[in-house]
């Protein structure tokens, strides 16, 4: 294949070879609708081919005017040689001014261009030669589409070769579900205008000013067609033909229709090297039918329902229909799947922060999914009944790891009860909660020696008496006393080691356990019949307490930083 002979993808080789072969084909790059002028849509940080995203930040856009005046300047000249003289002479330029900004890998490849034989620089050649050929496979016509794939490869990484994304997961689903969704595609489809009823201004800059998203489809298709029609890169929506007030309504709709279904072929094409479902689609001719469907759902003849052939929907009520068959019916879905994430990631091998870091990151994630629903036209705002409340995490099932180390903490007490000025010294042991206990016992012990001064712990009497106050006072059941005697007795018979080391072991099985308890109270509340926004609220709330677990003492646990390590590109 050509992507393994030159160690990048297809789809990015191909934006690369639509340029140099005809400039023009910077147009289909442009968002024509940005508030702030036009700007080009796809970026050189999309490239996962780091020499290919140089490439393309050389060429656009001085690179291109360089080039035209190239081949004006010598009208006889070989067209792909003049190509690649200029783009590597732009791609010289553009390293040297990362090198004086102090780029190790930019110094690198300017120091290769003053050895005679520089095998990077003569690849690099090379191979833009190669790129700019007209018998090079790939038509230019189609570079939006290679640049999109381009593009959602970079947000939505994939562990098998040239599979750009997966938007969507399937989840429960049926025809009816697809037919309300088409309809709300067919309504944008059928009047591009009315994708402003979905525009919301988000609080994050990176966050997209769609409140529909494609993960609140059920269907990957619909899922996909959302994409490329309304949130994507470059969607059809944006086409000069969906507003083009020359066109009459059937052709804007066919434009954007044509631009849907070439790019889920495009997708498919590209995944097909490692998914034989995407190669089914494509011999089965399946983007077509879809086409076929897309023109039905737009049309004012569009019945969603086959048992009731009088009714069809209002194209004017879309968002009302979004938010009502579309977002609402997903959230359940979306917030098991994130806690189903938190209680894989925190209970792996992970350190205490990363494990903080991926629950903060699960928190923004709900925040977003809460701004989306607030910001959508709900027929339930604010609704939630009085029985909609968080239940305790279910009991544990017989085989899974219990995150209790009875004799850790039997240990650390031992070791506090002989040094209780270990609880003043920075180290684990300083950010010890009574939480870290599992068993009452402990739990009162451990409180009881953080509330008498030191000199006081080493009395048996103030001791076991202060434990009896604080139990009574949280009205907690009665505690083995026989336990209390028996740590009592080993902490003056036992030598042990520093609690530090038992400490750090118990703060980390208390992250790991609420980790786990969150995302199973969290995964059993999403199968609960509760209101979305409730549901969102009181997951948030759960993954809170499990944060700040995790955040408590993470520096113990935290790797040294290391240097930035840089590495060269691979162009041939």
């Amino acid at each position: 294949m050509i992507s393994a002979q030159y160690g990048a993808p297809q789809h990015e080789l191909n934006v690369l070879s639509s340029l140099l072969r005809d400039g023009s084909t910077a147009y289909q790059l442009v968002d024509w609708n940005r508030s702030g002028g036009p700007q080009y849509w796809l970026r050189s940080d999309h490239f996962q081919t780091t020499w290919l995203g140089d490439a393309y930040a050389a060429l656009v856009p001085d690179g291109l005017a360089d080039i035209e005046q190239r081949l004006q300047a010598y009208p006889g000249a070989d067209r792909a040689q003049v190509v690649a003289d200029a783009l590597t002479a732009r791609m010289m330029t553009l390293y040297q001014q990362r090198a004086a900004a102090g780029d190790a890998n930019a110094q690198w490849a300017v120091n290769q261009a003053y050895y005679t034989h520089s095998e990077f620089w003569a690849g690099l050649h090379s191979t833009f030669r190669q790129l700019a050929q007209p018998t090079w496979p790939a038509n230019p016509e189609h570079a939006r589409h290679d640049a999109y794939v381009t593009a959602r490869a970079a947000q939505h990484p994939s562990t098998t070769e040239n599979v750009p994304f997966e938007l969507a997961r399937p989840r429960g689903y049926d025809n009816a579900a697809r037919s309300r969704e088409l309809a709300v595609i067919g309504a944008v489809l059928n009047n591009a205008a009315r994708a402003q009823q979905f525009r919301y201004v988000p609080q994050s800059p990176d966050a997209s000013p769609y409140w529909l998203q494609p993960q609140d489809f059920g269907d990957p298709a619909t899922a996909e067609i959302w994409d490329a029609l309304v949130t994507g890169p470059d969607p059809a929506i944006a086409l000069p033909a969906a507003s083009d007030p020359n066109l009459t309504p059937q052709q804007r709709t066919e434009a954007m229709i044509h631009h849907i279904t070439t790019r889920l072929t495009y997708n498919d094409h590209h995944r097909s090297t490692g998914d034989p479902a995407a190669q089914a689609r494509l011999d089965a001719n399946v983007n077509q039918t879809i086409g076929a469907w897309l023109a039905y759902a737009s049309s004012p003849d569009f019945r969603p329902d086959p048992n009731a052939p009088d009714f069809k929907p209002n194209p004017d009520h879309a968002a009302q229909y979004a938010v009502t068959f579309i977002l609402e019916p997903s959230i359940p879905a979306a917030v098991e799947d994130l806690a189903g994430r938190v209680r894989d990631y925190g209970l792996s091998n992970a350190s205490l922060g990363q494990i903080g870091l991926e629950l903060s990151t699960t928190e923004y994630a709900l925040g977003q999914l809460a701004e989306r629903l607030d910001n959508a036209p709900r027929t339930l705002a604010g609704y939630s009944t009085p029985d909609q409340t968080t239940k305790p995490a279910p009991e544990q099932s017989e085989g899974q790891p219990s995150y209790t180390s009875l004799p850790t903490e039997r240990r650390v007490l031992i070791s506090l009860m002989q040094d209780p000025s270990q609880l003043y010294r920075d180290g684990p042991t300083r950010s010890l909660a009574e939480q870290d206990f599992t068993q009452p016992e402990h739990r009162y012990l451990y409180k009881a020696l953080q509330s008498l001064p030191p000199d006081a712990v080493q009395d048996r009497w103030l001791l076991n008496h202060q434990i009896q106050r604080l139990a009574r006072y949280d009205g907690a059941p009665p505690l083995d006393f026989q336990k209390l005697d028996n740590i009592g007795l080993a902490a003056r018979t036992e030598k042990v080691a520093p609690a530090d080391q038992g400490a750090g072991h118990l703060v980390t099985m208390t992250v790991r356990r609420t980790a786990r308890d969150a995302s199973t109270t969290v995964e059993a509340a999403a199968r609960e019949t509760l209101d979305p926004r409730t549901l969102i609220d009181q997951s948030r709330e759960q993954f809170q307490q499990a944060t700040r677990e995790a955040l408590r003492y993470h520096e113990q646990s935290m790797p040294q930083p290391t240097p930035y390590n840089t590495q060269r590109a691979n162009v041939a």
